[in-house]
């Protein structure tokens, strides 16, 4: 047997990276010793249900209950948690004021799902027209519709808050807080969550809205619900249009009645980026350009800056820091720095346990110069065929899977991930039906190619599967997978940190998010199995380079532009005519049903399957077979959806 030497080292080498990151990470995270950080939860009611809501708090070293201080609630948005929120915990806590970020229904470890919220019986912008379709759909249609609302409007709405309500009381009976300096902020779902929140408790002191919609008083009693200090951070490039006012554009915004009238109190068109109105009073006013889009807001700088500025004023806080000295995005990177670093070890780790006699079998050579190849001619039509439909079905099986795909909503419950798992089936279909075609009657036929030219059989028997192989196989993707699991477990038990950067990526379960994560699993095997592995490294195969590392990246990036070539296809149809000034692509191409979370979830997806590509293209080329690979990825996609999306 060969010495283990070299792949231990480099194991060993990686838990080195994720520790020192992750040690590094939590000094930022508690300001070098000047924040104290704890984690709990605290019991709620939604509907007359009992449930637990988890907060993360963020608070001054020196507050206690003889020098108690401000405080602010933080709420997150729409497919993100408490940790989303950690750059204004961060950057609250080290201006003396206590920050209480906490995970909203359906999000995170909040034990109670979205459909808590209750929901409207029709969309704010066609009141006198119903809306119908699945429960999911139903809420995320009438997102808008809050329970303060009149009541001819807000019927069936429980608690649009989303557990902000309790939050703030239990804000206020903390003993180091001043219950009479509270602010509330929140990001896109967690601004409805703030004017719900602000409703119920007409003693804050102020509010911002990281992308929010703004309320036409005409839905509410304007006299018996009072909003104090409201600043708007508006992204330049919102994919969602509620938070454009159901514009194209943001630009101009600024010069309709329901901006400079109804929100900002003045009598003619406003200007960003201005304060109107006064804090001492609670008519302070503002509204913040930022050149970003909908996602990015939760840590645009220039966003962090001018809150800090807000609360401090309306909180009467004077700080010794700048508004804009920042530390949060030293956090988030070397959170990044220590995920990379935990799936790096898994490569490693697989080299060692396949020097096992257990495991042995798994690997296999791979015999270039016997192996039946598609043509470039054919490889091009292929991946011509493969990056169009891919592309240009994403943003309506997305959106049809999201909302109004007829699944049992108590077994399907994540409600972006039924969107994905429509996308990613109709694909593995189409990829299914090609390949079983081009094998038996087209050009894989002539060809003679094998189940071993595909990644799926042996040199010794080219034509018949091993079911030992794919056991194991399954089995080692469980094992890589799970020590992972184990250490951001013991990542998230010592550091309070968990791996991601900035949206929740690997987080440890909830006994219902396992659940979930075992119902989408099959889904994400079957379509990595033919979609990323036998037509990816059987049919489509390129011819290996000059050296292994070379072999690595040529396949690698063929790998990222037939797989995410149809999503890259679309982030141009959306984001070019947006930043020509003429509004989102999708919302002009397609209307605005089809624009906003598809849309904006693409920065999430790109990149993590473009590591997920890696990983698999690695691990075929060790192994000779397309199944650990498969398996691997399809468990870490699992886990990324059912560990940190939202819950109905």
């Amino acid at each position: 047997m060969k010495k283990p030497a070299k792949p231990l080292i480099a194991f060993c080498a990686c838990i080195l990276v994720v520790i020192l990151s992750m040690c590094f990470a939590a000094l930022v995270q508690t300001g070098f010793g000047k924040i104290r950080v704890s984690t709990g939860s605290f019991e709620n009611m939604a509907g007359g249900v009992p449930g637990s809501i988890a907060y993360k708090l963020y608070v001054p070293a020196g507050a206690d209950k003889d020098h108690p201080v401000p405080a602010v609630l933080v709420m997150h948005g729409y497919q993100n948690d408490k940790e989303t929120s950690a750059a204004y915990g961060i950057e609250l806590a080290r201006r003396g004021i206590a920050a209480l970020s906490v995970d909203l229904y359906g999000h995170g470890d909040n034990s109670l799902g979205m459909r808590f919220r209750g929901w409207g019986k029709a969309k704010l912008t066609n009141l006198d027209k119903k809306v119908s379709g699945p429960q999911r759909f139903l809420i995320m249609m009438t997102f808008s519709i809050l329970d303060f609302f009149k009541p001819a409007i807000s019927e069936g709405v429980k608690d649009s808050s989303m557990g902000g309500k309790d939050a703030y009381r239990y804000l206020q009976s903390l003993d180091f807080v001043d219950p009479g300096r509270i602010g509330i902020t929140g990001h896109s779902m967690g601004t409805w969550a703030s004017w719900s929140t602000g409703a119920a408790f007409p003693g804050h002191k102020a509010i911002v809205l990281q992308c929010g919609e703004l309320l036409s008083p005409d839905y509410y009693d304007a006299a018996a619900n009072k909003f104090n200090n409201v600043l708007l951070l508006q992204a330049r490039y919102d994919e969602f249009d509620y938070f454009r006012d159901y514009q194209k554009n943001v630009i101009g915004l600024e010069k309709t009645p329901l901006r400079y009238r109804d929100f900002m109190g003045q009598t003619s068109p406003v200007e960003w980026n201005r304060t109107y109105g006064s804090f001492a009073d609670g008519t302070a006013r503002r509204m913040e350009l930022l050149q970003t889009n909908h996602r990015l807001a939760t840590h645009d700088g220039h966003a962090l800056t001018t809150a800090m500025y807000w609360f401090t004023n309306a909180l009467d806080v004077k700080p010794s820091l700048a508004d804009s000295n920042h530390i949060y995005m030293i956090k988030e990177v070397l959170a990044l720095l220590a995920m990379l670093a935990a799936l790096a070890s898994m490569l490693p780790l697989c080299l060692l346990f396949a020097r096992l006699p257990f495991f042995a079998p798994i690997v296999q050579g791979l015999e270039t110069s016997n192996l039946k190849l598609v043509s470039p001619k054919g490889r091009r039509k292929v991946a011509i065929i493969a990056i169009l439909v891919s592309g240009l079905t994403f943003p309506f099986l997305g959106q049809l899977g999201h909302g109004l795909m007829p699944v049992p909503e108590n077994i399907f419950r994540m409600t972006i991930g039924n969107g994905f798992i429509t996308w990613l089936t109709f694909l593995m279909l189409v990829s299914l039906f090609m390949l079983l075609h081009w094998y038996k009657k087209g050009e894989g036929k002539r060809i003679g190619a094998t189940l071993y030219d595909l990644g799926l059989g042996d040199k010794a028997a080219p034509d018949r599967l091993n079911w030992q192989v794919i056991g194991k196989s399954v089995l080692l993707a469980f094992i890589l997978t799970g020590i992972m699991y184990i250490l951001v477990c013991v990542c998230v038990t010592v550091f309070q940190l968990d791996f991601r950067f900035i949206w929740p990526f690997f987080r440890p379960f909830t006994f219902n998010r396992l659940g979930q994560f075992f119902v989408y699993l099959p889904f994400y095997a079957a379509f990595f199995t033919v979609n990323a592995g036998v037509r990816l490294y059987g049919q489509l195969r390129l011819p290996e380079k000059s050296s292994p590392a070379k072999t690595q990246l040529a396949w690698w990036g063929y790998s990222v532009f037939i797989m995410l070539g149809g999503v890259f296809l679309i982030v141009l149809i959306e984001y070019i005519p947006f930043f020509l000034g003429f509004g989102p692509g999708a919302d002009l191409l397609f209307s605005s049903l089809f624009g906003g979370p598809f849309m904006s979830v693409m920065i999430l997806l790109i990149p993590q399957f473009a590591v997920f590509f890696f990983l698999s293209t690695w691990l075929y080329r060790k192994t000779g077979r397309i199944y650990l690979g498969s398996f691997i990825v399809a468990i870490l996609a699992s886990w990324v959806l059912a560990g940190g999306s939202a819950m109905f």
